[in-house]
């Protein structure tokens, strides 16, 4: 039976991730039943982590964070996960005993981490919870079960505990705004890839440069005249020898020259990559690193989908177009001001305005893949047959969040 681990960032109050936290995926055909057995579903998570797919290939050098409830705490599963790398959220469903009390304390003393997650702030809620609070390192508010009005009157209620919170579940930029100005620490949920579009904003230069880049090859894909072209364009020349050196290439050969560089890749491939460049350095933009990473892992998804579908000639298209899928949010700009600048071809513009046709449809599952807890629910919303299996969408998925971390890593280097 295939897997797949999905990631939710977690980021502090400068919009920086910091940590994921970890979701199960399955493709069995009682998904919905197996999702509900927690103790399951983390063990799962576990073995993937461990044995399949490598725990720096997941979370890098970030912290993960996984889903418990009391049968998995008092499990020795939980002791195979490094208490450095990992922290333990309580899901909100868990009894809490003596013995359980004592096993939390117990872990807490060896240095083990454990938040507590759905946190709905009721005077139940926490007076269920309390005698753990001496152990737990953050709170997760779950700011729709409360709502936004009522949402600083029942956080008032932690105060004195001292213990940070984290807002969770936020789905709109205005459910952030409202959760940065009240007494939040940390922030979750999907947010960050709704577009803020703002007023006069314009296409930056180097968006408008690798735009020209793009239309240019499209027209003469003579590995000559690209070269010339990408030497006008110092900031691309470095982005592309970033990404030719990460972990997603494995050349034998020493880059001596752009030349070189576009011999070794390819005109098509370097277009699909150009998506990537215009992204320019997310990592000064609050939320811009994980709209990067959300970007790369839609593209390669995408890509591999393409080529699982034996559209191997879509397969540079379809990376594109997940890649520019974000570009709006990224750019705070709307998409078709986007697209106004970019002579794209009209597959991937209808793509990324209206979510149709094949890459459209791909496009729709690449975005949900994180997002959905029912992944065949998922599936079923395709407007066509999907051409690929289950178990072919998520090595896909697999592949592309490798993909992301390789390199993430290697562009800081």
């Amino acid at each position: 039976m295939s897997t797949y681990v999905g990631r939710q960032p977690i980021f502090d109050k400068d919009g920086a991730c910091f940590g994921y936290e970890l979701l199960y995926r399955s493709c069995d055909v009682n998904n919905n039943a197996t999702f509900q057995d927690n103790a399951k579903a983390t063990a799962r998570v576990i073995v993937n982590l461990i044995h399949n797919i490598g725990l720096e290939s997941i979370i890098g050098q970030k912290m993960g964070y996984i889903n418990v409830d009391e049968t998995m705490i008092f499990s020795d599963v939980i002791l195979l996960l490094p208490k450095e790398n990992f922290g333990f959220e309580i899901l909100e469903h868990t009894k809490v005993s003596l013995a359980l009390y004592e096993r939390i304390k117990h872990l807490h003393s060896l240095g083990y981490r454990f938040t507590l997650d759905d946190f709905d702030c009721s005077d139940l809620m926490i007076q269920h919870y309390e005698p753990l609070f001496p152990y737990v390192e953050i709170i997760k508010v779950d700011i729709q079960a409360i709502g936004l009005a009522n949402l600083q009157a029942s956080i008032a209620k932690l105060k004195k505990y001292a213990i940070p919170l984290l807002a969770e579940k936020i789905e709109t930029m205005e459910e952030y705004e409202v959760c940065s100005h009240l007494d939040f620490l940390f922030f979750q949920g999907y947010f960050f890839e709704k577009p803020i579009i703002l007023s006069g904003k314009k296409v930056e230069p180097n968006t408008i440069h690798a735009l020209q880049l793009i239309h240019c090859i499209h027209k003469n894909n003579d590995v000559t005249h690209i070269s010339h072209k990408f030497a006008t364009c110092p900031d691309l020349v470095y982005n592309l020898l970033r990404h030719v050196n990460s972990g997603a290439y494995h050349f034998r050969q020493k880059i001596t020259s752009i030349k070189q560089m576009v011999a070794l890749l390819g005109p098509q491939k370097i277009i699909s990559w150009l998506g990537l460049f215009l992204y320019g350095t997310p990592e000064n933009r609050p939320f811009g690193t994980e709209i990067f990473n959300n970007a790369k892992f839609r593209a390669k998804v995408m890509e591999e989908l393409a080529i699982a579908c034996n559209k191997q000639d879509l397969a540079n298209k379809a990376f594109l177009t997940g890649s520019l899928s974000l570009i709006d949010v990224y750019l705070g700009i709307p998409m078709l001001e986007f697209l106004n600048n970019a002579q794209l071809d009209d597959e991937i513009k209808t793509a990324l305005l209206f979510h149709e046709g094949f890459l459209g449809n791909l496009l729709n599952i690449a975005t949900e893949m994180n997002h959905s807890a029912d992944i065949d629910a998922t599936i079923k919303a395709l407007e066509d047959s999907p051409c690929f299996s289950t178990e072919q969408l998520f090595d896909a998925c697999t592949k592309a969040t490798i993909f992301v971390e390789e390199t993430e890593h290697h562009s800081k280097s």
